[in-house]
């Protein structure tokens, strides 16, 4: 959990700003108390997690004048150790794993649903990696993502073995994107290839390039492609839970008409 993401589980807490200082102060040090943060930081970190702008030089007067502070190497901040073991008491549950909310902001999720529980676990992974700015985590998933629908699509048509190289092993994703674009059988839209094509060169370089690290915009750049990408093979894949069977006569139940409701 990084510090913003820190901060913003903190929201539902009833807290004022200051309170929420001395909660990042906790979270910085606790696993070393000589660790700290200076006011300047504090103020940027705070308005990264959705606080309004903060005054860094007001803040210091502040943490100069609250007996519960103290300096630790430079300019920067740390808990006096009683205020640290008051705290450990409310925040000591930060520790431990937290489950995290289930959101739509890179794919929907509701697309998924009723799909295939692996593809709904790896679209949860792909949004909340966003949400908690893990940018290199949420473009290999959303690559991941890609690979699946394609495996598939083939499966539904009977030619997975078309896609498999001679190891018996599905071909990498590289190979599976330059597969499709070539299958005359399969139509896909101009945007889908686009799509495609954008979200493998950002994939790529997330995986592979050990110098490259993704950031906010290289995954807002390519997301509505991804988007139309997913959709497109979610329909053609037939997994999409709004396609229901045209032979399917009314009454008949199914577990298709179970995940959809």
């Amino acid at each position: 959990m990084t510090n913003e993401s820190f901060l913003r589980a903190l929201d539902e807490r009833p807290m004022s700003n200051y309170d929420r200082v001395l909660a990042l102060l906790w979270w910085i040090g606790r696993d070393d108390s000589s660790a700290g943060m200076n006011a300047r930081a504090i103020c940027m970190t705070m308005e990264a997690a959705g606080h309004p702008k903060q005054n860094a030089s007001r803040l210091n007067r502040k943490l100069t004048a609250d007996r519960r502070t103290a300096r630790a190497s430079g300019s920067a901040w740390r808990l006096h150790p009683v205020t640290r073991r008051e705290l450990e008491g409310q925040m000591g549950v930060f520790r431990e794993s937290q489950p995290v909310k289930s959101t739509s902001s890179v794919l929907p999720k509701e697309l998924f649903v009723g799909t295939r529980g692996y593809l709904e676990r790896v679209v949860h992974q792909v949004n909340a990696s966003y949400d908690y700015g893990l940018y290199d985590c949420c473009a290999v998933m959303g690559r991941r993502v890609l690979e699946t629908l394609i495996i598939e699509l083939y499966e539904k048509e009977g030619r997975a073995a078309e896609i498999k190289a001679g190891d018996s092993n599905f071909l990498m994703f590289a190979g599976l994107v330059s597969f499709l674009e070539h299958d005359g059988s399969i139509q896909l839209s101009r945007n889908t290839l686009k799509g495609l094509r954008d979200y493998k060169a950002l994939g790529d370089l997330s995986a592979h390039n050990r110098r490259f690290n993704a950031r906010k915009d290289d995954i807002d750049r390519v997301q509505s492609g991804l988007r139309v990408a997913t959709e497109e093979l979610l329909h053609l894949s037939g997994l999409w839970a709004g396609a229901i069977p045209s032979s399917m006569q009314p009454g008949q139940a199914t577990a298709r008409t179970v995940l959809i409701g």
